[in-house]
């Protein structure tokens, strides 16, 4: 399963861009700054000035593609507690994977002018990858110097990836995500309605905060996030 996940996510392209990228791979999580100062030789008070008190929205779906994979190479085991109908609308639910052009490999994107993520309500992007939203929000808050505040109710999930993740007792916040990204922005209400005229679902899931603190709130339950998250599937 894991040298399966390491071929889908090499063949992942990136397209050029004019802003900030946080670019989260499969061997590492590097940063590639496009028209912005370079993260190396920025204090970490500037890094806080430029990205702290920030709506955190998320464009996707958590866990989306690897549940999908699951479902695909894994339908024998998933037969035995969902029905057909079930597993064919999770297969399908790999045509929602690449909405983000920027996320999308090669020959799978449209114009990516038809669906720009440039303008000034972006401040940064993280692609999502390997270890899932929660290494990508740990990733994305040590790149850019700041604490976070994200509730995890606000997370953009489908059903199906829920049920998969806990036939195979995994946390789906961890589950491969590419095809889906961190955007950091002052106005995430506005940005979330300007992606949703472009057909790309997203939410405004929590804030960039100006210290050292990365916060998953759940209730009255607060979870620090842990420095490393190993990928779900190579849980399996």
């Amino acid at each position: 399963m894991a040298d399966r996940l390491m071929e889908i996510v090499k063949e992942k392209g990136l397209a050029e861009r004019n802003q900030a990228l946080f670019i989260n791979s499969a061997e590492r999580a590097e940063k590639a700054w496009k028209g912005a100062d370079d993260p190396e030789t920025m204090s970490a008070g500037e890094k806080r000035a430029m990205f702290g008190d920030m709506d955190v929205v998320m464009a996707g779906f958590a866990g989306l593609h690897g549940s999908v994979i699951l479902a695909r190479d894994s339908s024998e085991k998933l037969r035995s507690r969902y029905p057909a109908s079930f597993l064919e609308k999770a297969k399908g639910q790999e045509r929602q994977i690449w909405q983000i052009p920027e996320a999308a490999p090669a020959g799978k994107s449209d114009d990516p002018s038809t669906c720009s993520f440039s303008g000034e309500e972006i401040k940064g992007m993280y692609l999502l990858a390997e270890g899932g939203v929660f290494a990508g929000l740990r990733n994305m808050g040590e790149l850019a110097g700041v604490g976070l505040e994200i509730y995890i109710k606000r997370i953009p999930i489908k059903q199906e990836t829920i049920e998969i993740c806990n036939f195979f007792d995994v946390n789906p916040y961890q589950m491969f995500s590419a095809g889906s990204c961190l955007l950091l922005s002052k106005n995430g209400g506005r940005l979330k309605s300007r992606l949703a005229g472009q057909g790309i679902f997203s939410e405004v899931i929590g804030f960039t905060r100006r210290n050292n603190d990365m916060v998953v709130i759940n209730g009255e339950e607060r979870r620090f996030l842990e420095r490393h998250y190993r990928d779900a599937l190579e849980l399996l």
